[in-house]
């Protein structure tokens, strides 16, 4: 079998979504392939919210100080291949069907899911690109995750720890936090957000336990209209959100940690730049004015929390529009989202794992989202389409503001 059409590649990619193999399993995989992660200059990122941001802002950092890097997050947001990127651009079609091609045998044998064969496809188009540093956002958790197989990351990151996949994950937050810990290696580097008092312990202890340089983010302030001052540099980036400023004063001292250990000296104005004009899709992102619109994928409570604080900065009326797959706490971010709107529309979108709207009572449902968001449209000066970033990625797919 080969694939010639990046179409049905992807499809059959997607398709294979999970195994029942352990994370041993998949490791004892990269081992057959010579450990390529391992020869990556990697900078591993975990958390329960922020990842990505942090990601989107620490690439961007690092490419203004003259890097090429590789960045690989998840979900992706309109296509497949926008989980492996050099330089902000996704991997090229050609490249992706080359190397899945090239790799399928070998793929079919071990039996390999679709994140394990993308996270192999990143490391040999990586290789080939010759990126100087890979940044990798993990995909849930950290202990077993696939993208935990690295050995010797350059840097540990923990962003933030709230309740999300605890089904996997544990049921407090330190049981959370002890699981994302798991990235944290041997005489590595380890840098974490703003956690609690408890969840910084488990953090500090597991980084000594490795004998591991710990780091902690500093104090940021906000000065408001989107400036920050980090380490007494005045800063600014595009979002309105405010949990932005902590995402990227984070990639900051990131970069402060990097460029000691890679070393190079740090060009601020060159630094200064990059996070003004960085972006993330989907995280608080205005795609129209009068109404305004906004995006967001804050898809679990912490992100569902931060994301109203942002929202009830703006005046005029507001509508809410929110779906979510069934396995998230979806019922409780309603409850928080209700308090925060003049409106509030529960809506659904083209996933088996979705929410049914038809199956809520007690709230105002629209089946089929089009039609919620040109209600929203007619009457409120702010509209913020959030929740699943499945949901999100469809509504833009389908011509929504794209």
């Amino acid at each position: 079998m080969r694939f010639t059409d990046i179409d049905e590649a992807v499809s059959w990619i997607m398709s294979r979504r999970n195994n029942n193999y352990s994370f041993s399993h998949f490791k004892e995989v990269c081992h057959k392939k010579g450990d390529p992660q391992n020869d990556l200059y990697m900078i591993h990122v975990a958390g329960t919210d922020g990842k990505g941001s942090t990601v989107s802002y620490l690439s961007a950092l690092l490419r203004s100080q003259g890097f090429k890097v590789g960045t690989f997050t998840s979900p992706h947001y309109l296509v497949h291949q926008d989980r492996i990127r050099v330089n902000g651009n996704n991997i090229p079609d050609e490249a992706f069907l080359r190397i899945l091609n090239e790799e399928l045998d070998f793929f079919l044998k071990e039996d390999l899911s679709m994140f394990e064969m993308d996270y192999l496809i990143m490391c040999d188009y990586f290789k080939e690109e010759k990126v100087d540093m890979a940044v990798v956002e993990v995909g849930l958790g950290g202990r077993l995750d696939s993208t935990n197989v690295v050995d010797h990351p350059a840097l540990s990151i923990i962003t933030t720890i709230g309740y999300d996949h605890m089904d996997r994950l544990g049921n407090t937050l330190e049981e959370i936090c002890t699981e994302k810990c798991g990235i944290i290696k041997n005489d590595s580097k380890v840098l974490i957000g703003h956690l609690n008092d408890s969840c910084t312990q488990i953090a500090k202890q597991t980084a000594e336990k490795r004998r591991c340089a710990f780091y902690e983010l500093g104090n940021y302030e906000d000065l408001g209209n989107r400036k920050f001052r980090y380490k007494d540099e005045v800063y600014e980036i595009a979002s309105y959100a405010k949990y932005q400023l902590h995402n990227a004063s984070l990639a900051l001292q990131a970069l402060d940690i990097v460029s000691d250990d890679y070393p190079f000296i740090i060009d601020r104005n060159s630094a200064e730049k990059a996070l003004k004009e960085a972006t993330w899709q989907c995280r608080f992102e205005i795609v129209r004015e009068d109404p305004r619109v906004i995006l967001d994928g804050a898809h679990n409570i912490h992100g569902i929390s931060a994301l109203v604080e942002s929202f009830d900065t703006f005046s005029g009326s507001k509508c809410i529009i929110f779906s979510a797959l069934k396995r998230k706490e979806y019922q409780k971010m309603i409850e928080i989202l209700k308090d925060h709107c003049d409106r509030l529309i529960i809506t659904g979108f083209n996933d088996p794992g979705a929410i049914d709207p038809d199956s809520f009572t007690g709230y105002e449902t629209v089946k089929d989202y089009q039609d919620a968001i040109d209600l929203a449209l007619k009457s409120y000066d702010n509209i913020l389409i959030c929740g699943s970033l499945y949901f999100l990625s469809e509504v833009v797919l389908h011509g929504r503001f794209a």
